[in-house]
């Protein structure tokens, strides 16, 4: 603020009760504009390490192909190959787990500052909370779907792509990047996304809905899947809200992610099937997210987990 008398004044600033949606606003040199400027700094660093990405995992294609054409067909069937093989593995989630540092450089240079205000409104992520939440996510997307096939009649007969050291390799890959690939979608989709919206609309519900269909269009499934990875976006962008942290959003894509990718290294199921959902499917998806919010809720009340916390915020 400039003052009449040639001198630059300090800004009047005033506590504020904040939720997660609106921590822009946490830090005083924040304004409207820079989360798209976040936007233009993280795109083109994201460009450029997507090519970083690519260019090891072509040559190596090019070396295991024997022509163009079987190059070509393996750059096509990716998605299969990697329940299969490292490489293929790695390339798809590596593509997906680059949108973090794409993300951090462009806070850095942009804010809001700090960096732990993307995780929750205490500027850090909650250890704890984060614990109880994979474990309450554990129940509804590994425990109860394989109670029901088990007590359903069926089998859990692995026929995994992979065999012996290969299989161990994948499954250690599966565990370790996984995790990362999710954080780095929920950083975005419900960080980034969430906390952009709130810096312009105060409604929460804005910041929820809103980047739900972008998370959607990040997915390639036939309709009744992408409508539930659309009730999946909403039930995280709530979580994040009410919880006031990314904390419950990151378990249940963690738990979800890894679950899928571990039935389908075993043969057991293919996770990128883009066909063949039904409404039945979308219904028990959407039962299964709306009870797990509900018990997530429970939970928060009963841990008392911080849904919103003070900081001096520009008075203007």
């Amino acid at each position: 603020m400039y003052s009449p008398y040639g001198m630059w004044a300090q800004v009047p600033t005033e506590p504020r009760e904040l939720a997660y949606h609106r921590l822009g606003f946490a830090d005083p040199k924040h304004r409207w504009w820079k989360p798209l400027i976040e936007a233009l700094i993280g795109g083109p660093i994201f460009v450029v390490l997507s090519i970083l990405v690519a260019i090891p995992y072509m040559v190596y294609l090019f070396q295991s192909s024997g022509s163009a054409n079987e190059m070509d067909f393996a750059l096509q069937d990716l998605q299969n190959r990697a329940v299969e093989y490292p490489a293929d593995f790695l390339m798809v989630f590596l593509s997906i787990v680059i949108m973090w540092p794409c993300l951090l450089i462009a806070r850095i240079c942009m804010g809001p500052k700090p960096w732990g205000l993307i995780h929750s409104v205490l500027g850090r992520i909650r250890w704890s909370w984060l614990a109880l939440c994979v474990a309450i996510s554990l129940v509804f997307y590994v425990i109860v779907p394989v109670t029901i096939e088990l007590l359903a009649g069926g089998e859990l007969a692995p026929e995994p792509h992979a065999h012996g050291n290969r299989l161990l390799l994948m499954l250690g890959l599966v565990l370790l990047v996984v995790p990362f690939q999710c954080y780095a979608e929920e950083l975005v989709f419900r960080g980034y996304l969430m906390q952009t919206v709130g810096r312009w609309l105060k409604h929460p519900a804005w910041a929820i809905i809103l980047p739900a269909p972008l998370f959607m269009l990040g997915h390639a499934y036939d309709f009744w899947g992408q409508a539930s990875i659309l009730v999946m976006g909403l039930a995280a962008g709530f979580m994040v809200w009410y919880t006031g942290g990314l904390e419950a959003g990151i378990a249940m894509h963690v738990v979800n992610n890894l679950y899928l990718m571990i039935l389908g290294v075993l043969g057991m199921a293919d996770p990128f099937a883009q066909g063949g959902t039904t409404w039945v499917d979308f219904v028990w998806a959407v039962g299964a997210e709306v009870l797990l919010v509900l018990v997530v809720m429970f939970a928060a009340r009963k841990v008392g987990v911080s849904r919103t916390h003070t900081y001096r915020v520009e008075v203007r």
